[in-house]
C-alpha cells in the first residue's frame, strides 16, 4: 500500500467518525413530537406577549384620555374649598363684629339701666360684693357617723341664709343661683357639679347684723345648734364689712324649657 492510499483512507475514517459522533436517538428526538411542542410553546409565548403589550397600550391610552377630566374635577374641588373658606372667614368676621356690637350695647344698658344690672345680680350673672357674714363648718373627725357634714346639712344652711335675708351666697367659692345644686355624688359633696371638701366656708352678702340674728332664730339656725351640740360639728359665724362672691357657671344660667309670658309679672 502506497502512502497516498493510506492518507486517503485516514481522511475517510475521520469523516465517518465525525458523521456518527451523535447518537441516533438524538436525531429521533430532535425531529420528533418534542420539537413540535417547543414550536407551539414559542408561538404561545409570542401571542401572550403581544396580548400583554396590547393591554399596556390600551391602559396608557385610557389614562391619557382620563387625565383632563381628573384635572378638571381636582380644579373644581380646589375652587369649591377656596370659596367655602372665604365664606367661613366672612361669617367669622361678621360674628366678631356682632359680638362687639352686643358687648357695646350691653355696656350701654349696664351703664344707663340700673334695673337690668340688678336683675343680673339677682340671677347671679355678675359677681357681687358687700357686707355680710361668713359661716365656717367642719365635721367632727372623732365621730365617723354623726359627726360628718352631709349635702343635706349644707342645703339647710344655705336655705336658712336665704330665709334670713341673704342677697348673694357662695359655698367654697361656688356661687349659688336659682339653678344651682348641692348634692352628694362620687363620695364628695358637689356644688354646681364641682367637688368641695371641708372646711365648708359659706359666704352670705346682706345686712351683717340682722342676717346673723335672723339665721339663729329661724329653723335652719336651730338645726345647726342641735348638730353642734349633739354631733360635735364645728360651726362659727364671722361678720364682715366687705365680702365678695363670684359668678354662677354659665351652664347654671341657661334656660332650656321655661319661657317668659308676655304681659304678666
Amino acid at each position: 500500500m502506497t502512502e497516498p492510499d493510506t492518507a486517503t483512507r485516514a481522511e475517510g475514517l475521520l469523516e465517518q467518525i465525525a458523521d456518527t459522533a451523535l447518537d441516533d436517538d438524538y436525531y429521533v428526538v430532535r425531529s420528533g413530537p418534542g420539537a413540535q411542542h417547543r414550536q407551539f410553546n414559542t408561538v404561545l409565548t409570542g401571542v401572550v406577549m403581544a396580548v400583554f403589550a396590547l393591554l399596556v397600550a390600551i391602559a396608557a391610552i385610557q389614562t391619557r384620555s382620563d387625565r383632563p377630566a381628573t384635572e378638571r374635577e381636582r380644579a373644581t374641588l380646589i375652587n369649591s374649598i377656596d370659596a367655602r373658606k372665604k365664606t367661613l372667614a366672612s361669617r367669622e368676621a361678621t360674628a366678631v363684629r356682632l359680638r362687639g356690637e352686643v358687648q357695646d350695647l350691653q355696656g350701654r344698658v349696664d351703664g344707663f339701666d340700673p334695673a337690668y344690672q340688678e336683675l343680673r345680680l339677682i340671677a347671679s350673672d355678675v359677681a357681687a360684693t358687700g357686707p355680710g357674714i361668713t359661716v365656717r363648718v367642719s365635721p367632727n373627725t372623732f365621730d365617723d357617723r354623726e359627726g360628718q357634714i352631709r349635702d343635706r346639712d349644707l342645703r339647710i344652711l344655705v336655705n336658712g341664709l336665704w330665709y334670713a335675708g341673704a342677697e348673694a351666697v357662695s359655698v367654697n367659692g361656688n356661687r349659688v343661683g336659682s339653678l344651682s345644686a348641692i348634692r352628694f355624688a362620687d363620695s364628695v359633696i358637689k356644688v354646681n357639679y364641682r367637688g368641695i371638701a371641708p372646711p365648708y366656708v359659706v359666704k352670705a352678702i346682706g345686712d351683717k347684723d340682722t342676717l346673723a340674728e335672723r339665721f339663729e332664730e329661724n329653723p335652719a339656725g336651730r338645726y345647726w345648734k342641735r348638730r353642734q351640740k349633739d354631733a360635735g360639728v364645728s360651726f362659727a359665724v364671722t361678720r364682715s364689712s366687705d365680702l365678695r362672691v363670684g359668678v354662677v357657671p354659665r351652664a347654671r344660667l341657661t334656660i332650656r324649657h321655661a319661657t317668659a309670658i308676655k304681659g304678666e309679672e
